[in-house]
This record gives C-alpha cells, sequence and structure tokens, in this order.
C-alpha cells in the first residue's frame, strides 16, 4: 500500500523561496580562491538551478495553474531561468565574480532536465496508483 506524505502548501513555498535565498546568499560571496576545474562551474550551476526548478515543480504540484501539462512545464522552467538571470545580474555587484551568459543558459539547462524528470516521474507514478486501483477492483470481484 502507498501511503503519501502530504507537505502543506505554503510550506513547500516557504522551502522553495529558502533555498532560492540561499542562492542569492551564496551567489553573494567572493569565489575567487576557490579551484576549480575548468566548465565545473556550469556543472554546479546546472545542479543548483535544477534541485530549485524541482522544488517549484514540487509547489505548484498540489495547485491548479491549468488544465494543460504544458503551464507545469513552462512556468517553473521559465521561474527558475528567470531568477537565474537575476542571478547573474545580481553577482555583477559582488567582487571577484563576473556575468556569464554560459551560467545563464547552464542553469536553465539544468531547470529545463529537472522540470522532465520531475514530470515523467509524476506520470510513472500515477501510472502506477492507477495499476494498483485497477488490481484491487479486480481482487474485490
Amino acid at each position: 500500500m502507498l501511503h503519501k506524505i502530504k507537505v502543506h502548501w505554503t510550506l513547500r513555498c516557504l522551502l522553495t523561496l529558502a533555498y532560492a535565498a540561499a542562492i542569492f546568499l551564496v551567489s553573494s560571496k567572493d569565489t575567487s580562491r576557490v579551484p576549480l576545474f575548468p566548465h565545473v562551474d556550469k556543472v554546479i550551476h546546472g545542479i543548483e538551478f535544477g534541485i530549485l526548478c524541482a522544488l517549484i515543480c514540487w509547489s505548484i504540484s498540489s495547485g491548479h495553474i491549468g488544465a494543460k501539462s504544458i503551464y507545469k512545464i513552462a512556468l517553473p522552467i521559465a521561474l527558475t531561468s528567470i531568477y537565474g538571470a537575476t542571478d547573474e545580474f545580481h553577482q555583477s555587484f559582488t567582487p571577484h565574480r563576473s556575468v556569464e551568459f554560459l551560467d545563464w543558459v547552464a542553469d536553465t539547462t539544468g531547470a529545463t532536465i529537472a522540470c522532465f524528470t520531475w514530470q515523467a516521474l509524476v506520470k510513472r507514478r500515477r501510472c502506477k496508483e492507477k495499476s494498483l486501483a485497477m488490481d484491487e477492483i479486480l481482487v474485490k470481484r
């Protein structure tokens, strides 16, 4: 039997906003002394903003934002991408940080991968729930 843990929509949004604030705080730090291999920062951006997009997907999953699933894909990616652009702008005011277009591309790519992964997992879970429900109906007969 599947047990769902219900998390209230407000708590989901607060956790998502807390993670976005954590991204903002990390972006405010001077990272010039942190040694990284070339282009590893793009992977970090992708993961960081992929997690943010997954949290946005989780937050809106309990709401009714539209009948079409395109809204459940476009909205989280757009919000994450916009936040990535504002984060890059914010970094322009931080010493030893730079604004890079490819960082924003990595943010948006991570968000896109996370959103489509989220949607695939949700679809898989729903199919499994329907299958279990059908099995219960057949067993009762």
